[in-house]
């Protein structure tokens, strides 16, 4: 096992949205505000500008602390592929940095297979972010799935909309670390 390995976390989801509505949730600022931190953690600020190059930030409450979450995109190939630099003013080196990768597959017409790598982690935050990007990637599906609800309705999505506990209503993604992929197969998330 090499030690780059032992250090990405690996998470895969089906979403209730094509493509391009996905890769638009990732490079929206007011959009990321809704579902990217892991609740009970909220975005008190988020900044996006998708361009290569570009910057991100999140600044990001949890249990009463404030801290900041910041990065750089290096890749955008819409409607399939977002990738940014990943640094937190939490870690033992908060200069230090990481790649989030996301890819986004077609799934039929009204749905995509979501997979967020995140490489590079310090060995100890593998699992940490694991659960992380599971929470996160559930928010998202329940997100697309009340805006598709909510559309369907013929009304137009608010943030009250979207219950505090929605992690919870969601369908399960597959997480992995690679470490866990070496051992056994990737399940996959499509049910």
């Amino acid at each position: 096992m090499t030690d780059r390995l032992a250090r990405v976390a690996v998470v895969r989801q089906r979403l209730p949205a094509p493509p391009d509505v996905v890769f638009d949730e990732w490079t929206d600022a007011a959009r990321l505000a809704e579902w990217m931190c892991p609740r009970p953690a909220r975005c008190l600020n988020v900044q996006a500008d998708p361009r290569i190059g570009g910057t991100l930030r999140f600044d990001i409450e949890e249990a009463g602390r404030t801290f900041q979450v910041s990065g750089t995109y290096l890749t955008l190939e819409r409607p399939h592929r977002v990738a940014f630099t990943w640094s937190c003013s939490t870690w033992p080196d908060p200069t230090s940095q990481t790649v989030v990768t996301v890819t986004i597959e077609p799934d039929g017409a009204e749905a995509s297979i979501m997979t967020i790598e995140h490489e590079l982690l310090p060995p100890a935050l593998v699992q940490q972010h694991a659960h992380g990007w599971t929470v996160i990637s559930m928010q998202l599906s329940s997100r697309l799935r009340s805006t598709k609800t909510s559309r369907n309705r013929g009304h137009r999505l608010s943030p009250t909309d979207l219950p505090a506990d929605a992690a919870l209503t969601s369908d399960r993604p597959t997480v992995h670390t690679l470490l866990q992929r070496a051992e056994r197969p990737i399940r996959d998330a499509v049910e």
